[in-house]
């Protein structure tokens, strides 16, 4: 072999083993980017510090009344029972701190004589209804006390499919719960509500949820949740509450 085709074969075997070295080290450098990307990535699953800001703004309320049709004792006879309080519970949300403001399920109030919120640092205080919605089954409520937290509103038809959400309310009387869910569907009816523009999705609820709130990662209020059938909350859109406001006003 000549010493012109041994120095071209030497210069190829090294510009070889030079390009292999940079696509090994460079993949090395790809794997390490990657790794670091993920290792730094937020969990998106942790709700805690979300939860700290938005769960004092979400309270107990309790209803007293006297049901409209009394149980008949006797059907023969027609002797009805004496007229008993009964007593609804559920939970409602802070819309306003400077004025005292709570929404909740118009359910719960309906009918009651005497209505109690307690605040999640354990006061509770007497609330007086200023409006309700039937068709909406929404409430608005009004307190008298000072350092409230709010929920802002989040702006209409800005919930999505698919959008992760929390729900805080007081189920089965246990005290303030948090589940986590996403949007399963939107504008969909429910069986005893008259507005068929409701929030679908799969949050855990149940009896005393009523009232609570569906808030986005933003913490943003985009529901009061009013029922649930077959696995499924569903809750009245923000713009329920907006023409409450408007009403009252």
């Amino acid at each position: 072999m000549s010493c012109d085709s041994f120095r071209r074969c030497v210069g190829w075997v090294s510009v070889s083993a030079w390009a292999v070295a940079l696509f090994l080290g460079t993949g090395a450098c790809w794997a390490s980017d990657i790794y670091r990307e993920q290792s730094e990535a937020p969990s998106a699953t942790n709700f805690a510090s979300l939860v700290r800001r938005i769960s004092p703004a979400v309270v107990e309320v309790r209803g007293w009344g006297v049901p409209s049709e009394p149980r008949i004792l006797d059907p023969e006879a027609g002797f009805p029972d004496p007229p008993s309080t009964r007593e609804r519970q559920g939970a409602g949300v802070i819309v306003d701190a400077m004025v005292g403001l709570i929404v909740t399920a118009n359910h719960l109030v309906a009918s009651t004589t005497l209505v109690e919120v307690v605040l999640q640092d354990g006061r509770a205080l007497n609330a007086a209804v200023l409006l309700r919605s039937e068709r909406d089954d929404v409430a608005l409520l009004r307190i008298e006390a000072a350092s409230l937290r709010a929920l802002t509103l989040e702006n209409n038809g800005a919930v999505e499919v698919g959008e992760p959400v929390l729900a805080i309310g007081n189920p089965q009387d246990w005290g303030q719960s948090v589940t986590s869910g996403i949007v399963s569907a939107l504008h969909r009816p429910c069986p005893g509500i008259a507005n068929g523009d409701l929030i679908q999705s799969d949050v855990l609820v149940s009896q005393g949820s009523s009232g609570g709130a569906l808030v986005n990662l933003q913490g943003k209020l985009v529901g009061v949740i009013v029922a649930r059938r077959n696995g499924f909350a569903f809750a009245v859109p923000v713009d329920a509450v907006r023409r409450l406001f408007m009403a009252a006003q």
